[in-house]
């Protein structure tokens, strides 16, 4: 007979068992769970990552620029915990790790975020810089930009507050689509301008020119109030067919239009010989045409002569410009060089000669005049060249002119009326730097409100002549330099109080602490009276410095419409 002691022995045993087996999952479960607050810390990390991502594309990061994060979040993301039963270390460390890599993720992102926005400002301001240099080179010439400065002005407010990539995104969009309707002006202004010949033609030969006429001004008045491509593109198109039109309904005109036509083709090939180009081409076309045109006698023989005379002209026109580009560049290097041997600075301090008009030499805008023909295809990007050297050359002239001009520099200068009313700026604030008498004039609707002596680039870094738009204001700055260590044009980190751009690519109107003297002279090397010898001693790095006190009377009184004119 079986004992009753050995069945609750056995029961107890059992107990026993199991009791440790709760213990040990219990331990097991606990051990593989680690720190709830590690396990916290990286979650919350995570969520911060993931925040700042959804920042980065809602202010205009691109997604490609975020892919990379994204995909080893995802990485990250996707492990799991080791499994250590009686140690809570491992898995701490794990979630420690997570933790750690996903704000690693997070300084990349703001790093993408810096870089991305300062990407964008600099093709922004680079962009604006483009758009005002163009609307003054079409001003010049009398086409109608009012409508573009008025653009110019609005995105110059929209630069002012813009902080993140999708304003300079849409400041870039802005400028690009407003150069790509001055470049359709342009043409429909050439298009006009052979309307009004043929106007003047017929008009000579007494014949009814009423319609015309009136759909010539219609066409002058839409072009002065339209802003966008397609409206040029259709403006083109427009006045294309009334002149066609005009002729269809104007049987007397073919002969006159036809000599009008012809004689367009004329005037270009003669000018196109004179650039020195091969024209070899063009003068079997011409004689052909000629041909044509005295066969022709119906509106339907015209049509066909005139499709012709068009094809060749177009076909010359690319030719025209280049070959016109080719030669004003050759022609402002030229007379850069021969004023400049002719005036020569004799700097006192180390006796050696130093060019006055550095700024308009290679180291200046003629490398970027050198760099634009040599990038130029297309029409449009000649005809960009030729506007640029034109600019060039009246501002080198207006150089000249004021270098023979002894009025005292804070008074009205000739040179500078002349300017303003060239580029049309007289209701305009101008800061007018003159660099052979290193002064500023300040202009307020064409009246002379302050004056004060500057410091410009020295020979090798000079200050860009040009018509320049206000492209960023900072009070206060740090200015670092773009030189390694060890350039000769390397400088510390350096504190400024007043700066406002004038030129993509760093270069500013700002105060100069470090200064004592300004003036004629001081943009070449020199021994200033009190300043500080490593920096004083020389011109700036292409910048116009001034005065800490009149730099920030400048600064307080002037704002982002204002205009910089150096010549």
């Amino acid at each position: 007979m079986r004992s009753p002691y050995r069945g609750r022995a056995s029961s107890r045993l059992v107990s026993i068992v199991l009791c440790l087996w709760l213990l040990t999952m219990v331990v097991i479960v606990s051990g593989c769970g680690g720190d709830a607050q590690t396990q916290q810390q990286a979650s919350q990390k995570q969520t911060q990552l993931d925040q700042l991502l959804r920042h980065a594309r809602q202010i205009g990061v691109p997604s490609a620029l975020l892919g990379s994060i994204v995909q080893q979040e995802q990485a990250v993301a996707s492990t799991h915990p080791p499994i250590s039963p009686f140690n809570d270390k491992p898995t701490n460390n794990y979630y420690q790790s997570q933790a750690t890599r996903y704000e690693q993720l997070s300084v990349q992102v703001r790093g993408i975020i810096t870089s991305t926005t300062d990407r964008y400002r600099s093709l922004a301001q680079q962009n604006m810089q483009n758009l005002q240099v163009a609307v003054a080179q079409r001003r010049a010439h009398g086409l109608p930009v009012q409508s573009f400065s008025q653009q110019v002005d609005q995105d110059q407010s929209m630069l002012a507050v813009a902080k993140e990539p999708k304003d300079y995104a849409l400041l870039s969009s802005n400028a690009n689509m407003a150069m790509q309707s001055l470049a359709l002006m342009q043409s429909i202004s050439e298009q006009l301008t052979t309307l009004k010949h043929a106007i003047d033609r017929m008009q000579t030969a007494h014949l009814d020119v009423t319609v015309m006429s009136a759909q010539y001004q219609s066409d002058q008045q839409k072009l002065a109030s339209i802003v966008k491509p397609l409206e040029f593109e259709q403006l083109g198109i427009l006045v294309d067919a009334q002149y066609q039109q005009a002729i269809v309904n104007t049987t007397q005109a073919v002969p006159f239009i036809s000599a009008a036509k012809l004689g367009e083709l004329e005037a270009q090939l003669t000018q196109l010989q004179s650039y020195g180009m091969d024209t070899g081409v063009y003068q079997k076309r011409l004689n052909a045409d000629r041909a044509m045109m005295q066969k022709t006698s119906s509106i339907q023989d015209y049509t066909t002569f005139s499709s012709r005379v068009d094809a060749d002209m177009a076909a010359m026109h690319s030719d025209l410009l280049r070959g016109q580009a080719n030669v004003l560049v050759k022609q402002f290097h030229r007379e850069v060089s021969a004023w400049s041997n002719a005036h020569m600075y004799l700097d006192p301090n180390d006796g050696v000669s130093y060019p006055l008009d550095a700024g308009y030499m290679s180291q200046g805008i003629g490398d970027d005049l050198d760099s634009a023909l040599a990038a130029a295809i297309t029409t449009t990007d000649f005809q960009a060249v030729v506007d640029e050297v034109n600019s060039a050359l009246f501002n080198l002239h207006m150089m000249k002119e004021n270098y023979n001009n002894h009025t005292a520099y804070d008074q009205v200068h000739a040179t500078d009326t002349t300017l303003l009313n060239h580029y049309n700026l007289q209701k305009r604030q101008v800061l007018m730097v003159s660099l052979v008498e290193q002064a500023m004039r300040i202009y307020q609707n064409g009246k002379l409100v302050s004056s004060y002596l500057i410091t410009g680039g020295r020979v090798e870094l000079p200050a860009l002549p040009g018509v320049w738009p206000v492209l960023d204001r900072l009070s206060p700055t740090t200015f670092k330099s773009p030189e390694p260590k060890g350039s000769p044009y390397w400088y510390p980190d350096t504190p400024i109080h007043y700066a406002i751009m004038y030129h993509a690519g760093g270069y500013f109107v700002h105060d100069s602490w470090w200064r004592v003297d300004y003036g004629p002279g001081t943009q070449f090397p020199h021994v200033d009276s009190g300043g500080d010898q490593s920096f004083a001693g020389d011109g700036s790095h292409g910048c116009i410095n001034m005065q800490e006190q009149q730099a920030q009377w400048v600064y307080d009184n002037t704002d982002w419409n204002t205009m910089i004119v150096i010549y």
